[in-house]
């Protein structure tokens, strides 16, 4: 039996384990008693287990509870995904309210081909936005095959990780009629994602954001205290995000700003693989503008004034090539990153560099103090500093 890797997720290791003695779906999670309905789909693997699958499982394996929980992204409920429901989800409805803002890539990764060619193993952090860099390769992690350009699940439950097995589809396609692969190999992609050519961090500014934002997942409660402000500040960042915000940062990072509509390798209307926060590149980017901020130590007040005023002018050259379609609206995402009630927040609410749209009542954060009362008539009724309910 295959052991759990240094943060690696549950369904990689499944995966593994499955490869190992050659079992595959579904008989690869009932052999490891993962039958509670809901704990499992494509959309939920990973998330959270119920105490009694967890204690089956450990059971099965010889693997601690505690190790299997570490495995499981419900371990940043504390940081990066609060309000995160219990498992087993029984409904499919039972995430759409808190999936609605949760900054978490519940049917997608992005991965390290780095890693995988060392040891096949999907990270757990590589499932959240804020994980945008390997720190052990010290290169900026990918999201999509390198053949088909299609972003990547890691789910493969008994098969080979590293290969993308997503069918292959001319651009525009339907998915239900695949066409085979221009260069042979019929209908299945075959891509290896462990060969995919990466992009070095050359970027300090990016390098050492990546290390405090870690240090806030997986770190203490009070390393984690002490770095939830940067995280707030890098959250409001990725909003903001402009050329001039990047004009010392590594040249790789720059590009990320701009959206090409002519672009087949990006999905487009997917909430879950918004190019606002899910493309690694440019949450470097957003950290590199935070860690410059941070180093100059300025008050929140100042931060957010600096993020104003680099937000792009009446005649700028570059604005009709930036995709702003939910720029200044991340805070609607109550449930992710702008939970916590930090000072930046506090702040860029104040000058409205960011808004809270109106909330539905089944979409209201219990546990934030930033939110539109559910009574509100008007969606487009912003919120007001003081306004709380």
């Amino acid at each position: 039996m295959p052991q759990p890797g240094t943060r690696e997720s549950l369904p990689s290791w499944i995966n593994r384990i499955g490869l190992l003695y050659g079992i595959r779906q579904p008989d690869i999670l009932g052999a490891l008693g993962l039958t509670a309905r809901g704990e499992m789909r494509p959309t939920t693997a990973g998330l959270g287990l119920a105490p009694s699958s967890t204690e089956t499982l450990a059971a099965a394996t010889g693997v601690p509870p505690e190790t299997i929980d570490g495995m499981l992204l419900s371990r940043f409920t504390a940081t990066a995904l609060p309000n995160l429901p219990s498992a087993p989800y029984r409904s499919p409805g039972a995430l759409t309210a808190w999936s609605a803002g949760a900054w978490v890539l519940r049917r997608h990764s992005n991965f390290c081909p780095k890693c995988l060619a060392r040891d096949g193993q999907w990270r757990l952090e590589w499932k959240l936005p804020w994980s945008f860099a390997c720190l052990d390769h010290r290169v900026y992690l990918r999201n999509c095959c390198p053949r088909c350009k299609r972003v990547q699940s890691g789910l493969s439950w008994g098969w080979d990780s590293r290969v993308c097995r997503l069918r292959w589809q001319t651009p525009g396609a339907l998915l239900l009629n695949p066409t085979p692969h221009p260069e042979g190999g019929g209908t299945t992609c075959h891509g290896r994602l462990d060969q995919d050519v990466t992009v070095p961090v050359a970027d300090a500014r990016a390098l050492a954001g990546q290390k405090r934002l870690l240090r806030w997942l997986y770190g203490t409660p009070e390393e984690s205290a002490r770095e939830r402000e940067f995280a707030s500040l890098t959250a409001l960042a990725a909003q903001c995000l402009t050329p001039s915000m990047l004009f010392r940062a590594q040249e790789v990072l720059r590009p990320a700003l701009y959206f090409d509509d002519t672009d087949t390798g990006w999905p487009r209307g997917d909430p879950e693989l918004s190019p606002v926060w899910a493309d690694p590149l440019r949450m470097a980017g957003a950290a590199h503008v935070a860690q410059r901020l941070s180093a100059h130590e300025f008050r929140p007040e100042r931060s957010v004034q600096w993020l104003r005023d680099k937000q792009p002018r009446f005649g700028d050259p570059f604005a009709h090539l930036m995709d702003y379609r939910n720029q200044l609206y991340g805070t609607s995402l109550v449930f992710g990153p702008f939970h916590h009630d930090t000072a930046h927040l506090r702040e860029a609410l104040r000058t409205d560099l960011v808004s809270l749209p109106y909330q539905g009542p089944a979409y209201v954060n219990s546990l934030s103090s930033h939110r539109v009362h559910p009574e509100a008539r008007s969606r487009d009724r912003p919120y007001s500093p003081g306004q709380r309910r």
